[in-house]
């Protein structure tokens, strides 16, 4: 397999593309207080700055917090590909929808016993990919779709399909998500797994650690233009896999991480080299956490867990855009030398090739291998 990325972009609690990557090294908290609930969240508190094109799109059509993130992710991206004016299929993976929007229309039609007329449009989780659509004017399939905290890559696998197939020659794929909502921090507190506040100067989520944090969900989306023919400096898709855990609940997931082993055999295929990089998809959950590093040491073996990393310190859980939001990561630590700063820690190799997980409720599993271009 070999799928080029000719452009990305991204948005979340970290910045954008450019300003995460350099969180990323400075391992600098991104995390607020929800000032509703009173726990910690990773919220993006930047207005970015958009073109007037963009800025007019979002007046005029008043789309969903979900919405207006995957819009400033996705113009980055097409931006840096140089589609602009082409035309291209597009596929969204998110988990909650435009829960923000469907929240307010709820509690107006509680108080008012009418909807508004907007509120259909707004509220299903296809407007995504249809806002995408309209904004850069294609005419290719606009899709959304939602697999619980793997969407987004979900979507990337649909993407990579329908490339492979021939049925399109560039699409459009990533992840939004907007869950910064009461509902749904209520919801995370209901499972008993949601971090408390931390101490002055410390992450609100802290994956892969010992002991464990909690989890922190965050906003946040991230893009990516593919296509099957690109230029050679292009990073390249090298490998996919995907599984599911056999799970007891829709919550759990096996000890050892079942799928994951699954998935990532799948996306290195036979005979592979351990990747330079791997980014977990580390909730900061006790049992998440658990088997995920227990799944890494079974495939690629105990000392591949000290190149294992996890952004969700710096964006929290964005749920559906956390596996776009871990390639992310992943593109733009291709080229790093050893010894660069990884939040907290540090890259023991250089890095030329990576491995991202993203798996999520429901025990759906995608694994992605990704390479530095020529």
């Amino acid at each position: 397999m070999r799928i080029h990325i000719n452009g990305s972009g991204s948005i979340s609690a970290a910045g954008n593309r450019a300003a995460a990557a350099a969180v990323y090294r400075s391992g600098a908290p991104t995390w607020s207080k929800d000032e509703a609930t009173g726990l910690p969240v990773y919220r993006n508190e930047d207005r970015p700055i958009t073109p007037a094109k963009l800025t007019e799109f979002i007046e005029r059509t008043r789309p969903d917090r979900a919405t207006q993130l995957a819009l400033v992710a996705a113009e980055d991206t097409v931006a840096q590909a140089g589609w602009r004016g082409e035309d291209f299929a597009i596929i969204v993976g998110c988990s909650r929808g435009p829960t923000t929007s469907w929240e307010r229309e709820y509690d107006f039609f509680q108080e008012q016993g009418t909807a508004r007329a907007r509120t259909s449009p707004q509220t299903t989780l296809g407007g995504i990919g249809f806002a995408l659509a309209g904004y850069f004017g294609t005419h290719s399939l606009a899709s959304s779709l939602s697999v619980t905290c793997s969407s987004g890559f979900h979507g990337l696998l649909h993407g990579v399909a329908l490339l492979n197939s021939g049925m399109v020659d560039r699409v459009l794929v990533g992840g939004a998500e907007a869950p910064l909502t009461g509902f749904t921090l209520a919801q995370m507190q209901a499972l008993r797994i949601y971090a408390g506040i931390p101490e002055r100067g410390q992450h609100a989520c802290r994956p892969l650690a010992q002991p464990h944090s909690g989890m922190v969900i965050g906003e946040g989306a991230a893009f990516f233009a593919l296509s099957r023919v690109g230029e050679a400096h292009h990073p390249i898709i090298t490998g996919l896999g995907f599984s599911r855990e056999k799970t007891t609940s829709a919550t759990s997931i096996s000890g050892g991480g079942t799928g994951l082993q699954l998935a990532m055999r799948a996306a290195l295929g036979s005979g592979f080299k351990v990747p330079d990089l791997i980014v977990a998809h580390a909730p900061g959950t006790k049992r998440g956490d658990a088997a995920e590093r227990e799944a890494i040491n079974q495939v690629l073996g105990e000392a591949a867990l000290d190149r294992t990393f996890s952004g969700k310190w710096a964006t929290g859980h964005t749920f559906g855009a956390s596996g776009p939001l871990g390639l992310d990561l992943a593109l733009s630590y291709l080229g790093a030398a050893a010894g660069a700063k990884v939040g907290t820690g540090t890259l023991p190799t250089n890095v030329r090739s990576a491995l991202i997980n993203a798996t999520g409720f429901g025990g759906n599993v995608v694994s992605l291998r990704v390479e530095q271009g020529e």
